[in-house]
């Protein structure tokens, strides 16, 4: 069982977005930014997770990336299974592989 406590707050959708644009300004996390609000200081706290923000990937290049494992997990499979790899397939994972070194 772990020594941490969780506690569960209810906001607004403003206080939510409030609380969220307040803490990327410090880049502390959200929970680390209501400590700090709260000026907790009685023993100590779990360290937060991350101290960094981090924005939401882009969806094309995520798309993207998938592409590309799909093509070499296929190579791997390929690969353990000793049958010879098509060139034209080679030669697509290249190019989209390069398309993305723009």
């Amino acid at each position: 069982m772990s020594k941490l406590k969780q506690i569960k707050v209810n906001v607004t959708c403003t206080d939510y977005e409030t609380i969220q644009q307040q803490s990327a300004k410090k880049n502390v996390t959200m929970a680390e930014y209501i400590r700090q609000k709260l000026d907790i200081t009685i023993g100590t706290h779990a360290p937060p997770a991350s101290s960094t923000y981090f924005q939401r990937a882009d969806p094309a290049l995520l798309f993207e990336l998938n592409t590309i494992s799909k093509s070499l997990n296929i190579i791997a499979s390929n690969i353990t299974k000793d049958i010879e790899i098509d060139s034209f397939l080679l030669v697509s994972i290249y190019k989209q592989v390069m398309s993305l070194k723009c």
